[in-house]
């Protein structure tokens, strides 16, 4: 995880990167580094491809590495990191300051990108005891690199940090190893420079660090309260009751239906349904009709 820089400033230009080394060197009485074009191909071609990665390495995109050709590097990331900052407090370890300090002469070239809001620098310098030829092979070019390297005593690398792990109480301590500066070590565990320093109880001034030096990257965190639980109170089992017994319903009865109301019958119809009175009734009918026949023969005849 890359660290951000405490300084919140504009990005310089390789230019710049070149000119701010050059000013340490005259400040201690050396004489500026030259500029070459070859090396300032050579290190935008790195800033380029960590910029690609979005992380710092001194690995080139063919696998080999600026040591190989005798070349020093510094490399550096951060956000809106200054030139300042990268020269006087990131490259202010031994390894780093070799590089702008170590050599009396020598050929200087610089590359810087901007990427997501990250900065890559990238310093690289020929000392004057190395000579090369300038068929460089890159990955603008197809010539092949013909380098003429003088036997280096102690060549220190930049080596990769390896974390410590946190002991019981949560505490992560960091050993400082050979080549390691703070800001590696910040960009390791993914904090910032200033939390190890304060953790360290160092001054917030410091810049350097020393091989075999413990750094503290972390205080003991805080165990979590365990919460007990609340015994909750067990109701006691109700006893069980005799079930009350199942009454067996009765049959319903069903209603008798109810008897519409009819209109009794006149006397007409009684008469006519009851016999005996019809019979009567005829025999008097035909006395009186004929009653009626001899009554009109006796009128006719007189």
């Amino acid at each position: 995880i890359p660290v951000h820089s405490p300084v919140s400033a504009q990005a310089g230009s390789a230019s710049d990167l070149i000119n701010a080394v050059n000013a340490l060197r005259q400040s201690q009485g050396l004489a500026p580094y030259t500029v070459d074009s070859f090396l300032m191909g050579f290190a935008q071609t790195q800033s380029d491809y960590m910029a690609s990665l979005g992380t710092w390495t001194h690995t080139r995109a063919d696998g080999s590495t600026a040591y190989d050709y005798g070349i020093k590097e510094n490399v550096a990331m951060g956000t809106d990191m200054s030139v300042s900052y990268c020269v006087n407090a990131v490259w202010s370890d031994a390894v780093h300051w070799e590089t702008m300090m170590g050599y009396a002469t020598g050929t200087v070239g610089a590359g810087v990108t901007l990427s997501d809001g990250y900065v890559y620098y990238t310093l690289n310098v020929l000392p004057e005891e190395s000579t090369y030829v300038e068929n460089v092979e890159n990955e603008n070019s197809t010539e092949s690199i013909n380098t003429s390297v003088s036997q280096y005593e102690n060549v220190r690398y930049i080596q990769q940090v390896i974390t410590s792990t946190p002991n019981e109480d949560g505490i992560i301590i960091h050993v400082v190893q050979y080549g390691e500066t703070l800001w590696t070590i910040a960009e390791a565990y993914g904090v910032l420079i200033d939390q190890i320093l304060r953790n360290s109880l160092l001054p917030q001034s410091t810049t350097e660090v020393f091989e075999g030096q413990e750094l503290i990257i972390q205080t003991a965190t805080e165990p979590t309260p365990t919460v007990s639980p609340t015994p909750t109170e067990i109701p006691p089992t109700p006893t069980p009751t005799q079930p009350r017994p199942t009454m067996t319903p009765f049959p319903t009865r069903t209603p008798a239906p109810t008897r519409t109301p009819t209109e009794p019958p006149s006397i007409f119809h009684r008469t006519l349904s009851d016999g005996k009175s019809l019979g009567t009734g005829l025999i008097i009918l035909c006395g009186a009709g004929l009653l009626f026949v001899v009554y009109q023969g006796f009128i006719k005849k007189s």
